[in-house]
């Protein structure tokens, strides 16, 4: 269980192809919806025991699609600049969506759950891989003293294959895009140097079951059943609803199985890429079972990819998950400084980042499958 303890102990730092033409059916549906400096990561993507330097680990797996998540836009949006930044979110989330407060986030879920009953991935054959990507804006910060310091927003990209054996050969891409996003500091940007690159932040890595850095402490072992980068977890997953909300409260029971924390690991498994469309929509029905949960806004990614997003009100962070409510898929998520950032330099309602997810079946190892 130590990788759920890793990623557990960073939360806040102290605490198939889907249906080829559904823009129609997607609109009627929301009409109706109505120096000395320690660099570490803002928030970090997700521990992985290959991350070994803490920078590592704002690398995830990454991607080809952009979830540009901009509270109160009416349509899609333009997406990121050339320069990698994000759109502002407007004052009022909810403006052009009138009746959307009507759904409550319960329901988003159990409709995005009877949405994915019977859906079934594309088959990877042999010789084929599952390709995983996720394009991520993510924050990294410098540490300057006890309460100094500043905070940079990055862009990246992360392809992943995984064979139809996960015994066999998996590739890991990493490419940072852009670092010149100025989030915040305690001092001017002038006098806060952007945070080096390093050998983790991008490259290409091989190996067996995803170990991509053997050395790495604790090892990354084959069919672990505690690691969501391993299809060996989702095959120890229960179907209940009931029994994954128990297996969320258990997994999180080191931070007390708050709803921040079941919130947070709940969505960091969708995040991964690997999870079943069969257990999605229990897994679906399970998160609707975490308090405290709200319908935030409708939100647009740069291929148009419309979804709702649902999410907690952390008064360190607001996390939102993004779901398509026509087609049930996970799109992506995105995290804005809550009333009490967790470094002084953030402004509250500053966007800390998104990333967005693309699963897809690759011919071959280093293929990025045409959308």
């Amino acid at each position: 269980m130590h990788e759920l303890d890793e990623t557990l102990e960073l939360l806040h730092r102290d605490a198939r192809t889907a249906p080829a033409d559904l823009s129609a059916a997607r609109a009627k549906l929301m009409a109706e919806l109505e120096t000395g400096a320690t660099v570490v990561p803002l928030r970090p993507r997700r521990a992985r025991r290959f991350a070994l330097p803490i920078a590592a680990a704002v690398a995830g797996v990454v991607a080809v699609t952009v979830v540009v998540v901009q509270t109160g836009s009416s349509g899609p949006t333009a997406g990121p600049t050339a320069a990698g930044r994000l759109p502002s979110p407007s004052a009022n989330p909810t403006a052009n969506w009138p009746d959307i407060k009507l759904m409550s986030a319960v329901q988003v879920l159990n409709r995005a759950a009877d949405l994915t009953v019977g859906a079934v991935d594309q088959p990877v054959g042999p010789g084929q891989f599952r390709y995983v990507g996720e394009h991520t804006w993510v924050g990294r910060g410098v540490h300057t003293g006890e309460a100094t310091g500043y905070t940079y927003l990055w862009e990246q990209q992360v392809d992943r294959w995984i064979p139809a054996d996960a015994h066999d050969v998996w590739q890991e891409n990493r490419k940072i895009l852009t670092t010149g996003k100025f989030l915040g500091g305690s001092m001017p940007q002038a006098q806060a140097p952007e945070p080096e690159i390093t050998d983790t932040d991008q490259g290409q890595w091989q190996g067996r079951c995803g170990d991509f850095f053997p050395k790495a402490k604790p090892p990354k072992k084959c069919d672990d059943p505690a690691d969501w980068d391993s299809p060996a977890f989702y095959a120890t997953l229960p179907h209940d609803p009931a029994a994954l909300y128990a297996k969320l409260q258990s997994l999180t029971k080191g931070r007390g199985s708050t709803p921040s924390a079941m919130f947070h690991f709940g969505t960091e498994i969708l995040r991964a890429g690997q999870m079943p469309a069969a257990l999605r929509a229990q897994w679906y029905r399970a998160l609707a079972k975490i308090p405290g949960m709200t319908v935030l806004a409708a939100e647009a990614n740069l291929d148009g990819r419309t979804g709702v997003a649902l999410g907690l009100d952390d008064r360190h962070e607001i996390r939102q998950l993004i779901i398509d409510p026509v087609t049930g898929q996970f799109i992506g998520e995105r995290q804005v400084a809550g009333a009490e950032p967790d470094e002084p330099w953030i402004k509250p309602g500053t966007e800390l980042g998104a990333s967005a997810i693309t699963t897809r079946v690759a011919g071959h190892l280093g293929e990025v499958p045409a959308k």
